[in-house]
């Protein structure tokens, strides 16, 4: 196979800007050579088979993965890697195993990009094995956003503590939210803030508790766009339940139809406020309206195009 085709290798959980940095220099290395873009990536964190009880929350499941690459890198190969097969392979012979059956002549990395079961740590060592295989190595500088290195880490913090604009930045688009609407026990619809109640994949990053002003995306071809205020907690005030679980209930204000059964984004945008108890459901009812204003107002400052 001829080797004129440039790749990238890694797990790009969440495609935030900093991997969009290497998908661009992806790009950029196989037009200087005449190939094709290569990205390889995981299904699931290799963490899952390592170490499961380490394996971190996802920013996003496979497919949105994929999408999001495509959406950057149009013309790119994007592989699923399946880490089992892979666990035992060192540096060295996974650089040249990318030659061979992928045609690969230059590998692009991050910052903090490493592979193999051997893992070298330090770059001087990747351009050594690179060198061996006959590929050229190209390294990728970290991409700073408010004075911090992008990283999927640092998105997981920001999305776990609720500062879901900041995360945004770091990812160049909103955090999305991705699930079934379910039924649930109709409490907002007694409230006079019917709900619809999203349930996420397993082992999705979750925000911290509390009301966010969001956006969500209806099915449909084109998806249709519309305010909504999301509640992301266990509903103190009106479930007295002595284990009451976690819920994901959205309020389209405006909207009349049944979502039950289909998938539903959410793409927050703010967070209002934490979750608390109210004195009684009247007073939660006082400030679920303010709530609503409130995430009316932000997105009518905060309204891209789908």
């Amino acid at each position: 196979m001829e080797r004129v085709n440039a790749a990238a290798v890694g797990m790009f959980d969440g495609v935030h800007l900093g991997h969009l940095d290497i998908l661009d220099a992806v790009g950029r290395e196989a037009a200087r050579t005449g190939g094709k873009p290569v990205v390889l990536t995981f299904r699931n964190h290799p963490l899952s088979l390592l170490r499961p009880q380490d394996a971190p929350p996802l920013l996003t499941d496979a497919a949105e993965k994929e999408a999001l690459i495509r959406a950057r890198l149009p013309e790119a190969t994007v592989g699923m890697l399946d880490f089992g097969e892979l666990r035992g392979l060192p540096a060295g012979d996974f650089l040249k195993r990318l030659r061979d059956e992928a045609g690969v002549a230059t590998m692009v990395m991050g910052y903090d990009n490493r592979f193999g079961c051997d893992g070298p740590r330090d770059r001087a060592a990747y351009d050594a094995l690179g060198a061996r295989a006959g590929m050229d190595v190209v390294h990728v500088a970290p991409r700073p956003v408010d004075g911090v290195t992008a990283s999927s880490s640092r998105v997981r913090e920001l999305i776990a503590a609720g500062s879901v604009d900041r995360a945004a930045a770091m990812l160049g688009r909103p955090y999305s939210l991705r699930g079934t609407v379910v039924h649930g026990r109709h409490l907002g619809h007694t409230l006079g803030f019917p709900t619809a109640n999203v349930e996420p994949a397993p082992g999705r990053q979750l925000p911290a508790r509390g009301v966010y002003a969001a956006w969500a995306l209806l099915p449909g071809e084109p998806a249709q766009r519309v305010p909504a205020m999301v509640n992301v907690g266990v509903r103190p005030t009106v479930d007295t339940s002595p284990h009451p679980a976690l819920s994901i209930e959205a309020h389209l204000p405006g909207f009349h139809g049944d979502l039950y059964g289909c998938s539903l984004e959410l793409q927050l945008v703010q967070r209002l406020r934490g979750e608390r108890r109210f004195e009684s459901r009247e007073a939660l009812v006082r400030q679920l309206a303010i709530d609503r204003h409130d995430t009316l107002e932000i997105l009518s400052a905060n309204s891209p195009s789908i």
